[in-house]
């Protein structure tokens, strides 16, 4: 089965690990991108890479709207119908314009002959866009696939117009709640998407449910299947060593890392702390000064111990979850999709406390954690952890219980085999 696949950048490790893992099922993929990829040569042997693939210059927009005036106006009616709302006229026709013109693209791209790359016997090198393959895709296999359901309305125009059997897409966060400050005000022709996708993914039930309320027609086609993560042992849990938590994510205000460290003034024993994730100290957030004094601040509690871990690849972080004994994972982010960050610590077993903000809910819960409200003063998220480093929770009996957790619900390679499944059928 071949699989055209549509993402700006791959440098994200869920966004690489999504293409593998994808890779893994099919056959083939086309992996399109307007911008140079970065990182491409982590990608597997059967991906094919079509960088730039759009050709401004050929752009010719008053001729393509002449030339599909008539699609281009009945879609743009049809959604001020279903919206009940006019939409700029202007704006959405230069919208609907500019995408037909890069689904052409990709027809073009798709549709050119080469050869394979033959020389190459290392795997993991990816075939260049001057030598992709020459087996043609058929548009009655073909499956669009983009990763990001920001804007895909080329995809939809493909599927319109039977260039694709079939188009699908993820949703996340920023590009699915339409008060994100990402798309927020924007012009998404939603409807005339969901009625040329087979199918939309959302990584939450929390997701689904927002398209089901806001989508209702298209209800059917809105499943959720979560991306989860790999196998990779289980963390060495040592009820010996100092309580340790660790928390995992580069310094945004939103993250919430600065609380983290005010609420550790309140812990009255020995705790240590692990930070994974680039603190950008030279960034002009609106909270690093706070996080610099709160840091300053620990210092003086001779019971805590602080350590900043920086920026690691995400092989150095599982090794570090497998041999490293961590009592509990931490976020107290105030926005949040559903973090894979998390998936990732309750594969080793490790627990996790975090505030009830997006999709975490669906992955803390009595049985693998401690959820808090996002307004809990740090005094009574203080209080909880020392609660939970004497309960029955910080046990090795409790951490079996967040394993099988995991496994029932984000093991990757079981999630990805229902992702194969939904779209193959």
């Amino acid at each position: 089965m071949p699989l055209a696949y549509f993402v700006d950048e791959i440098e994200s490790p869920f966004v690489i690990n999504d293409i593998k893992r994808v890779a893994s099922k099919v056959d083939i993929i086309y992996l399109f991108s307007v911008e140079v990829l970065e990182g491409k040569d982590a990608l597997p042997r059967n991906v094919i890479v079509f960088e730039e693939f759009v050709d401004w210059n050929n752009y010719k927009p008053l001729n393509l709207v002449l030339k599909n005036l008539f699609p281009i106006l009945g879609i743009y009616i049809s959604e001020c119908f279903e919206i009940k709302k006019i939409l700029t006229f202007k704006k959405s026709i230069a919208l609907l314009a500019s995408n037909i013109f890069k689904a052409e693209c990709i027809r073009i791209r798709l549709n050119c002959k080469g050869e394979r790359l033959k020389d190459k016997p290392e795997e993991n090198i990816p075939v260049s866009i001057e030598t992709h393959s020459s087996l043609k895709p058929n548009s009655s296999s073909l499956i669009g696939y983009s990763f990001w359901f920001y804007d895909c309305l080329y995809l939809a125009w493909m599927h319109k117009k039977g260039w694709i059997n079939k188009a699908v897409s993820r949703a996340h966060s920023g590009d699915l709640y339409e008060d994100h400050v990402s798309i927020r005000n924007k012009i998404l022709f939603r409807n005339f998407q969901f009625k040329n996708f087979d199918k939309i993914f959302p990584v939450s039930n929390m997701g689904k449910k927002y398209l089901h309320d806001r989508y209702l027609n298209f209800k059917e086609k809105i499943e959720t299947i979560y991306l989860g993560s790999n196998e990779n042992g289980i963390n060495q849990f040592n009820t010996e060593t100092v309580f340790t938590i660790v928390s995992c994510a580069s310094f945004r205000h939103h993250k919430r890392i600065h609380k983290i460290a005010e609420m550790l003034q309140f812990v009255d024993f020995p705790l240590r702390w692990y930070h994974i994730g680039d603190e950008r100290l030279n960034s002009n957030d609106p909270k690093l000064e706070e996080y610099n004094i709160n840091k300053e601040k620990l210092k003086e509690n001779n019971n805590i111990e602080f350590i900043q871990l920086g920026s690691m690849k995400n092989e150095e972080i599982f090794t570090f979850y497998k041999n490293q004994s961590i009592n509990l994972f931490i976020s107290l982010s105030a926005i949040e999709g559903i973090p894979v960050s998390m998936m990732e610590a309750i594969s080793f077993g490790i627990p996790v406390i975090s505030t009830d903000v997006g999709g975490c809910k669906e992955i803390v819960t009595e049985e693998t954690g401690i959820l808090i409200p996002l307004e809990t003063e740090m005094k009574e998220v203080a209080q909880f952890i020392t609660e939970f480093n004497n309960s029955p929770k910080n046990t090795i009996e409790f951490r079996k219980g967040v394993r099988q957790f995991w496994e029932e619900y984000f093991d990757a390679e079981k999630n990805y085999n229902l992702f194969y499944k939904s779209i193959e059928n």
